[in-house]
């Protein structure tokens, strides 16, 4: 499936010696390996470090074994050494994680009917690290490569990796291996599989003669899977046998009990566990899978995990608690433009732009709504996607929600001139400042004669002069209420509007919204 860091590193330094030679090695002759969870330190000399017989470990294998074999060989046993000597720094950090994952992946296996001791191949993986990332970029506690990924539907996005959620992962890894175990019958060629691919294994086979057990196509793997199945079995050796060789861990990671909320609004988790009285990053730390340290504003019922016993008090304080919270995208400086230069001869900038032709232009301002994309936007309002880019300084493709975008329209004459201006003709993506001009042939009303987003609204007074220009009036803007709304948070965002001046201007009797409400609100 990938190439595995820990295990590369590990099988091109251990050197794999005989049981013999390890037993002879001084502590301090034992060279350190580098391992994922970086963890380098010489073993302290003054430590008691028991080492046990080949018979010993080869007895409490046999103990161990269940349907997966447990082979003792020379290999496994250079591989125990290193676990229980040489790098019993990295041994008891796994063993301080163990009970933090261990419960979790015993439920998925048995939900799946498979083997428990499936669970050690995450120690393999990633020693436990949810967010650990190889040098070929596999990621999680699975190590899961982006096409594998997609196969079972982690989704991976702009904020969000499943890959590094814990439990999807480890539902998706179940279903994996057990299309493995289908392929090939084995366990251990379905972990040989999962570290190399299903091609390399038949081909491996092939190589063999037909041999269909790890050990008989041993020698034809790729060098680091001849190293993935001994780890295995060392590993279920080691966190078994921890004290056997005086092995404990430090400080125990223990899983609390958490529950969920769906959030709709862009909520920034320091703030949020600051709110509730959490250590700073124990929300962000219960919800690896988000890349961000925020829920971005575009972002729909996303099931955030919070600790249990904050729920009902998050519950009876919701709206406060997620105002209090709700994530701000810092301020970018605008770019270095001339501004005055850009109203007073806005035609220079359109040549430079592939110019609209028209005698005259007027600035329009267009807010960006969810899923709104430039392809898209570029349609609506009669424009090029490049045209885009130059107006408003944007070097990719990406847009947010209630972003403003600035375009020049050809100045339509034929507005001017009509003694009277339908409301479907006026200009929806107009500033207040702006000319009345119109939004493209693709702009318009929705189906409940609403304008398509979050926008000033000019109207146009007929005159019955008919020499007379429309005339532009005080405009309206109006706010589309989303899930999480509420009077006070939509107060703040448009210039301190008072909730009693909301309440009067849209006819309002309680404070009760709804998300697809429309409220005036300037």
């Amino acid at each position: 499936m990938r190439t595995s860091t820990f295990l590369a590193g590990l099988v091109l330094s251990l050197g794999l010696g005989s049981a013999a030679q390890a037993r002879q090695a001084t502590v301090q002759d034992l060279p350190v390996m580098p391992l994922q969870d970086s963890l380098k330190a010489p073993v302290d000399s003054v430590e008691f470090i028991p080492v046990e017989t080949d018979e010993l470990i080869q007895d409490r294998l046999s103990c161990l074994e269940q349907e997966i074999p447990l082979e003792f060989n020379k290999q496994v046993r250079g591989l125990i050494d290193y676990f229980t000597i040489r790098n019993r720094k990295y041994t008891r950090r796994v063993l301080e994680r163990k009970p933090m994952y261990f419960p979790m992946f015993e439920k998925y296996l048995a939900k799946h009917n498979m083997p428990d001791e499936l669970k050690y191949l995450a120690v393999v993986e990633s020693a436990l690290l949810p967010k650990a990332v190889s040098s070929a970029k596999a990621v999680g506690l699975w190590q899961f490569m982006t096409p594998t990924a997609n196969d079972f539907r982690l989704v991976q996005n702009h904020y969000l990796d499943e890959r590094m959620d814990p439990e999807k992962s480890t539902e998706a890894a179940c279903k994996f291996l057990k299309q493995l175990y289908r392929m090939f019958g084995s366990w251990e060629m379905a972990l040989a599989a999962y570290n190399c691919g299903p091609g390399n294994v038949r081909k491996a086979i092939a190589r063999s003669g037909g041999k269909k057990t790890f050990w008989g196509i041993y020698p034809y793997l790729p060098k680091e899977t001849r190293a993935y199945v001994p780890s295995f079995t060392a590993l279920v050796y080691a966190l078994n046998h921890a004290e056997d060789h005086n092995l404990h861990p430090a400080n125990v990671q223990t899983p609390i009990a958490v529950d969920t909320m769906l959030i709709s609004q862009p909520v920034d988790l320091r703030l949020l566990a600051l709110q509730l009285n959490l250590p700073e990053d124990q929300i962000a730390n219960l919800n690896p899978a988000l890349k961000l340290k925020h829920i971005p504003a575009n972002v729909s019922n996303f099931p955030l995990r919070i600790p249990a016993d904050v729920r009902p008090f998050l519950a009876e304080n919701r709206m406060a608690i997620l105002d209090s919270a709700r994530y701000v995208a810092p301020h970018r400086a605008p770019a270095r433009t001339k501004l005055p230069a850009l109203q007073e001869a806005p035609n220079t900038l359109l040549a430079k732009a592939e110019p609209i032709s028209g005698d005259s232009t007027v600035k329009i301002l267009y807010t960006v709504r969810r899923n709104d994309n430039l392809s898209k936007i570029a349609k609506e309002q009669n424009v090029t996607v490049e045209q885009l880019k130059a107006w408003n300084k944007i070097s990719g493709n990406m847009l947010v929600a209630n972003q403003k975008l600035v375009m020049f329209k050809p100045e339509n004459k034929e507005l001017k001139d009509t003694h009277e201006a339908p409301a479907s003709e006026t200009t929806l993506l107009a500033s207040a400042e702006a000319y009345p001009a119109t939004a493209g042939k693709n702009a318009g009303p929705n189906a409940e004669g609403m304008p398509k987003s979050n926008a000033s609204i000019p109207t146009v007074s007929a005159k019955k002069n008919a020499g007379r220009k429309a005339v532009v009036e005080k405009p309206q803007t109006v706010h589309h209420v989303q899930p999480g709304d509420t009077l006070w948070n939509i107060s703040k965002r448009y210039n301190n509007v008072s909730v009693e001046e909301l309440k009067k201007a849209n006819k309002l009797k309680g404070d009760d919204l709804k998300p697809g409400m429309k409220l005036i609100v300037g």
